[in-house]
């Protein structure tokens, strides 16, 4: 059944359905119904045919390899290391800065840093 023609029975059941006396509230309140309209009944939707994994779109950000030249500097012909070194792991490993710790992806070493409010 196309969905026009269930929405067209709905609107003549609307249509035919009694119309709700009002009784007068207490004390300047609004109307208020004296009978409880009865629940309309709900049409379900149908579900979404699932998609088979071949068929469904593929992820478009993939993991990306670490930019090493963004973690370097160079003054003067020197290269100097922006970030700190593992103390656990040595030199050669990065520490992760963040706003409020530094931490290490290979080993888990964290620190975090408090500042000393003035």
């Amino acid at each position: 059944m196309p969905r026009d023609e269930k929405k067209e029975k709905r609107d003549a059941k609307a249509a035919t359905a009694a119309p709700v006396a009002l009784a007068p509230a207490p004390k300047g309140k609004g109307k208020v119904p004296a009978v409880a309209p009865e629940p309309v009944e709900e049409v379900k939707e149908k579900k979404k045919e699932k998609i088979s994994q071949k068929e469904r779109p593929r992820s478009k950000k993939k993991h990306t390899k670490v930019k090493i030249w963004k973690l370097y500097q160079a003054k003067d012909g020197v290269l100097t290391r922006k970030n700190e070194n593992c103390p656990r792991c040595g030199p050669g490993t990065f520490l992760a800065a963040f706003k409020n710790r530094k931490y290490c992806g290979k080993c888990g070493f964290g620190v975090i840093t408090t500042e000393a409010k003035a």
